[in-house]
């Protein structure tokens, strides 16, 4: 055993304070290595409370991502989830979901049946620990730090393809509102397009990919990347103006912090996605109406005037204009000054969290 194992052993034994010279001397190892030992095991998750000449005590174990238990949640919940993949680092989910599906190649043939390796991932799920690379819309950075939130992607592929990505990133929305609200008792709210709010701070945002077809010119795949901030991530001046986190939430409104692990979030949110991209697949018009009801209800955005932006590459200029709402194909619907009613799509538009006026 290691000596971070050996303190591990020696920690969840106690239920009291043991002294750091008690430690060492128990491991035959130096006041040193055991100080060194403790700071790489809170580097990797562990809870370990020290109190100077107290010694160290053990509060909890890191909370780390399991396919296996992600696999039972999501079963568990008469939902069939696809291939799980976890990482405890990497650069972007959405980026390993995107080399799989370039190894597929095609994920269907010309009849509409999987292919092999098209069968194998569709449904897979790509979750982080950790991103190096995290990347939001328009190409802007999402600070994914470990220990700090989960980060996760679903590639999926519809039998006809992808017919409008916008649905795919309100399911998602709504899909992520209902299990923030449903594990921790709150009341989330979404900023068109792809952003969950808790509060006046973001605390999750949404990038939906598409895979094209050489041989169909159809989007035949999606990807989804969902970042959730749960706990403070130590976010740099800048960011902090806009982000947050949904124990910080918690905590401002005086709220007990409810026991959910990172495995229970991430299968509550893909449960409900995969539920609502095969109701898409089955043409059930009943569940997509429920989806796109709370998804408008859930907005931010409706009633409050905001600077719409063009897109990046697109040309325009910047302009106010009050939202009146949201369309059932996912569109802004909102209203100059001079009273002209726009549609807008989220390819045409940025909305930044700071447009709000």
């Amino acid at each position: 055993m290691t000596t971070k194992e050996k303190i591990i052993s020696a920690l969840t034994t106690e239920s009291d304070f043991i002294s750091g010279e008690e430690l060492a001397a128990k491991l035959n190892v130096s006041r040193a290595a055991i100080w060194k030992s403790v700071d790489a095991l809170r580097n990797e998750g562990y809870d370990i409370e020290g109190v100077r000449n107290g010694g160290y005590r053990l509060v909890s174990l890191p909370d780390k991502l399991s396919a296996e238990k992600i696999e039972n949640i999501i079963k568990a919940r008469s939902v069939q989830p696809g291939k799980i993949i976890c990482f405890e680092k990497t650069d972007s989910t959405n980026y390993q979901a995107k080399q799989c599906a370039i190894l597929v190649g095609s994920f269907r043939d010309q009849t509409g049946t999987f292919t092999k390796s098209g069968a194998e991932y569709h449904r897979a799920l790509f979750a982080a620990e950790e991103q190096t690379s995290g990347r939001g819309r328009m190409g802007r950075v999402f600070v994914s730090p470990k220990h700090s939130g989960v980060y996760f992607s679903l590639l999926y592929a519809p039998k006809n393809g992808l017919e409008n990505p916008a649905l795919f990133t309100a399911a998602a929305a709504v899909a992520t509102c209902l299990s923030i609200d449903e594990l921790y008792k709150t009341n989330s709210k979404i900023k068109w397009v792809n952003d969950i709010f808790l509060g006046n701070k973001k605390i999750c945002g949404i990038l939906t990919e598409g895979i094209s077809s050489f041989e169909t010119g159809k989007i035949e795949a999606a990807i989804v990347g969902i970042g959730i901030n749960i706990k403070n991530g130590d976010f740099s001046e800048d960011v902090a103006k806009v982000a947050g986190s949904i124990e910080d939430f918690l905590t401002s409104e005086k709220k007990e912090i409810p026991p959910v692990s990172k495995n229970e979030l991430v299968a509550h949110v893909v449960s409900h996605l995969l539920e609502f991209y095969d109701g898409f697949e089955s043409k059930d018009g009943e569940l997509l109406k429920k989806m796109m009801t709370e998804y408008q209800n859930r907005s931010i955005l409706t009633g409050k005037t905001v600077h719409i932006n063009p897109a990046a590459g697109m040309s325009g200029e910047t302009y106010e204009a009050k939202v009146l709402g949201i369309s059932e194909n996912a569109e802004l619907i909102v209203e100059t000054p001079s009273g002209e009613k726009k549609i807008l799509s989220s390819g045409e538009v940025s909305l930044h969290s700071f447009d709000f006026v």
